[in-house]
């Protein structure tokens, strides 16, 4: 193969690459928008993309920034759709087009490499046209600030941003320089004794013994809460007696065994593929209506996304009796967190060209060898069939915890 065919076969390899990054960022940007990655056990469009589609945290958020663009900038989806265009030049010049200047950015893309387009986008605003000169490379306003931490103290520092980006209403897509800046601001603000803002809202369910009424938020204008709030709150929750001559704030679970159980976790969510540890919640493996208690061994850990599936039977939850193996099952029947298994076609296709490639083998061997294969094939696809509910035997009832 000479060079110059090398080289054609890259670039129409590496268009071809373009073009269906434009196709993650839409579908993905679909996928958020609809909310529909509940429906293969996760709690946001990151845990799905890393799970299923093997992306970063990072590269998701920036396919779906530039997927919501997509619709007010015309010229620049078309020039990603057709693969002129990286998901890197489109990142850049989404942050800064708007319907006005979007033909001049994706025109100077095109002909930018992406260093230079990173350092042109920096110093513009949105809505700024690009310099004159293509090829000019103004002075980047941004800092590197880098620092050498510890892991423990690396782990705090990136439990905090996570929560500040959830908790601080600066969504999902803001940097973390921008998060680092906020929490200065709020350090100094301390340092000068300026009086503290009021406390982080709580969620707080109302309950009256004698009528049985309950209802969440101010009593004067009360609301019905869901089912899966009050399921949610019964597993896991703080409770004031406000009839006692003193009342006590008292705990659900014992404040020991909550830590216990959360060390036991990591303080992390125990479905397989979710990372999250903000919000956390625990969760009775076998309910209290059935014989369950607050041990540790009868609790684990979930985020509030989950627990709130669980409880709305979106995600089952599996004791297996033998092994004591917790599994989440979809509605599907599908096991989160198992390898995929091998179908009964696959097998065959694997004998198949395990017998081809025998060296010496002749016609005659390997025309027997595969009709002792199709014969055994035949036979597992029979018990297949004849095997296609699971009852008791296979999971007691008395195991089955969730929907």
């Amino acid at each position: 193969m000479s060079p110059n065919d090398l080289h054609a076969q890259l670039r129409a390899a590496r268009r071809a690459h373009q073009r269906a990054e434009f196709s993650l960022a839409v579908l993905l940007c679909e996928l958020k928008s609809t909310g529909r990655y509940t429906e293969r056990g996760h709690t946001s469009v990151e845990s799905y993309a890393e799970a299923e589609l093997d992306l970063t945290v990072r590269q998701t958020r920036d396919l779906v920034a530039i997927g919501r663009h997509m619709r007010e900038l015309p010229a620049l989806a078309a020039a990603f759709s057709d693969g002129r265009l990286s998901a890197t030049k489109a990142r850049e010049v989404a942050r800064v087009a708007t319907p006005d200047t979007d033909a001049v950015w994706t025109e100077r893309a095109c002909m930018s490499t992406s260093r230079m387009l990173e350092r042109q986008v920096a110093a513009a605003r949105r809505g700024d046209t690009p310099p004159p000169d293509p090829a000019a490379l103004p002075a980047s306003p941004r800092v590197t600030l880098r620092f050498d931490v510890s892991a423990a103290d690396a782990e705090v520092i990136r439990a905090t941003l996570a929560r500040l980006r959830l908790q601080g209403g600066f969504g999902a897509d803001c940097e973390d320089g921008v998060l680092l800046a906020d929490l200065a601001r709020n350090a100094l603000v301390e340092l000068e004794q300026v009086p503290p803002k009021a406390e982080r809202f709580r969620v707080s369910i109302h309950h009256c013994p004698s009528c049985e009424d309950t209802h969440v938020g101010d009593p004067q204008a009360p609301s019905a809460p869901e089912h899966t709030d009050l399921a949610c709150a019964e597993c896991d929750a703080e409770m004031l007696d406000l009839t006692a001559p003193k009342p006590r704030l008292t705990h659900a679970i014992p404040p020991a065994t909550r830590r216990k159980v959360f060390e036991q976790h990591g303080h992390r969510c125990a479905v397989p593929h979710c990372r999250n540890r903000l919000w956390l919640d625990l969760h009775h493996i076998r309910p209290r209506s059935q014989g369950g208690d607050h041990r540790a061994a009868n609790l684990i850990c979930l985020c509030s996304a989950h627990h709130r599936l669980i409880h709305d039977g979106a995600l089952g939850l599996v004791l297996d009796a033998e092994t004591q193996r917790l599994r989440f099952v979809l509605p599907t029947g599908e096991v989160l967190g198992d390898p995929p298994q091998l179908t009964i076609d696959d097998i065959a296709t694997h004998v198949g060209q395990t017998l081809e490639s025998r060296p010496g083998a002749t016609g005659r061997e390997l025309t027997r060898g595969a009709g002792l294969v199709a014969t055994a094939l035949d036979t597992l696809r029979a018990l297949g069939r004849a095997v296609v509910t699971v009852d008791d035997r296979w999971f007691p009832a008395g195991a089955v915890v969730g929907a």
